[in-house]
């Protein structure tokens, strides 16, 4: 729901939406490496195809990238949940 509403928010604007990141999609057990989806069952492939945009990636709960980001040096580091992105 909230994509929906930040994307119709875009258009009023006349802001281009170039494609949408998922975030807290999962969190990785660091056992096992299985993902967990604690907020469950993700629907941004039908929300995205239904706004005609590309998914560009999904974010975990990852305390390296939060920890990064309170740093200031997010974009300093490999981020392998968007290696397929390039804007």
């Amino acid at each position: 729901m909230i994509v929906k509403k930040a994307y119709g928010m875009a258009k009023q604007m006349n802001i281009p939406v170039l494609g949408i990141v998922e975030n807290y999609s999962y969190v990785k057990c660091p056992d096992c490496g299985k993902e967990l989806k604690v907020f469950g069952e993700s629907h941004i492939e039908e929300i995205a195809a239904e706004l005609g945009v590309p998914v560009l990636g999904k974010m975990p709960i990852d305390p390296a990238i939060a920890e990064a980001v309170e740093e200031e040096r997010f974009y300093e580091m490999e981020n392998p949940y968007l290696k397929d992105v390039e804007l």
